[in-house]
């Protein structure tokens, strides 16, 4: 693989970040061991990684951004995922740290030598928006901070992976990203990346391009893809409270490469075999189970049975009770 691979890594040692990083590459070690990796870091991080012998053995460069110091862990992360293009040289294909290399990536090449291409990656989700159950709030979230309709586009893509050549319009669609980033971090209290780059695009007129979904499939809803993905995307899903059914959701393995300063053999296996690593009661959910489990209500009763006492026995006898009114509405 030509096409060299870049992450962006803002860490201390309060979080897991790095252990996800170190997991991420020490995956695409194993079928790209020749491959440039780049990290770009604030400067406190560059210290921690290149402390770590084992995690610099996985690294080519370790680039370090200058970002304001008065920026909090996650603004300066923001700060320099928004302006990597400026710190990098040549064409580039991003990488979220939480994510696993399970193929070779070769063909990234091939799509890197598309002409007319600048900036492409996969729609978040893995769903075309007229799909996305989403895409109220993706769409909505635009519009409250920059006014604009977005409702039209065909897809929104996901930051977390992305193919970016080395074009003015490339440097053009990042130094917007950056703008509006700062704009909806500080001027509207929104420090999501993602709204700043979809609003990025769209000002430019959708120039994001679209490469296969098995370069970023998205366990939250791309279980089609799953089986084929060539980079899993374990998403950090705040909205779903427990999530140790999966070593990589829940964090766990993350953890374990903390704890033991290395990745053990056993993280090692679990890394090579991260699309079975699930407990044996996880299921796929279907698009109304879906839809119902992200709304409020249905966020709120998961809690509340899962903490059992007096509000789950009410709310199960509750809920016999809204059938039996649903039933009997239903027949009138």
């Amino acid at each position: 693989m030509k096409t060299q691979i870049v992450y962006v890594l803002v860490s201390s040692e309060k979080d897991l970040f790095l252990e996800e990083l170190w997991a991420s590459v020490w995956s695409l070690r194993q079928y790209e061991p020749d491959v440039i990796v780049d990290v770009v870091v604030d400067k406190p991080t560059a210290q921690r990684v290149k402390a770590n012998a084992e995690l610099m053995a996985l690294i080519t460069n370790v680039v370090v951004a200058d970002v304001p110091e008065t920026y909090t862990p996650k603004e300066r992360s923001r700060e320099i995922k928004t302006r990597i293009r400026e710190f990098i040289k040549g064409d580039f294909f991003y990488i979220d740290t939480d994510t696993i290399v399970c193929k070779p990536l070769a063909g990234i090449d091939e799509l890197a030598n598309k002409v007319g291409w600048d900036v492409a990656g996969v729609p978040d989700s893995n769903l075309l928006l007229k799909d996305n159950i989403f895409a109220d709030g993706m769409t909505g979230i635009v519009k409250s901070i920059f006014g604009n309709d977005i409702t039209h586009n065909g897809y929104l893509v996901n930051g977390g992976v992305l193919l970016v050549k080395d074009t003015s319009v490339a440097h053009e669609l990042f130094r917007r990203w950056n703008q509006n980033w700062t704009y909806s971090s500080f001027e509207k209290g929104k420090s999501q990346d993602q709204p700043a780059l979809w609003q990025s695009d769209y000002e430019m007129g959708n120039i994001i391009k679209l490469i296969p979904d098995i370069y970023n499939a998205q366990v939250a809803m791309g279980l089609q893809y799953f089986s084929e993905a060539a980079i899993v995307h374990f998403l950090h899903m705040d909205f779903i409270s427990d999530q140790s059914y999966s070593p990589f959701l829940g964090l766990q393995i993350y953890k374990d490469i903390k704890i033991a300063g290395t990745i053990s053999p056993e993280c090692a296996e679990q890394i090579k075999t991260c699309k079975s690593q699930w407990a044996s009661m996880t299921i796929p959910v279907g698009r109304d189970e879906m839809s119902f489990l992200f709304t409020e209500a249905g966020k709120n009763f998961v809690k509340i049975y899962k903490d059992g006492g007096a509000a789950s026995a009410i709310m199960l006898k509750m809920a016999v009770w809204l059938e039996k009114l649903h039933r009997y509405t239903k027949k009138r």
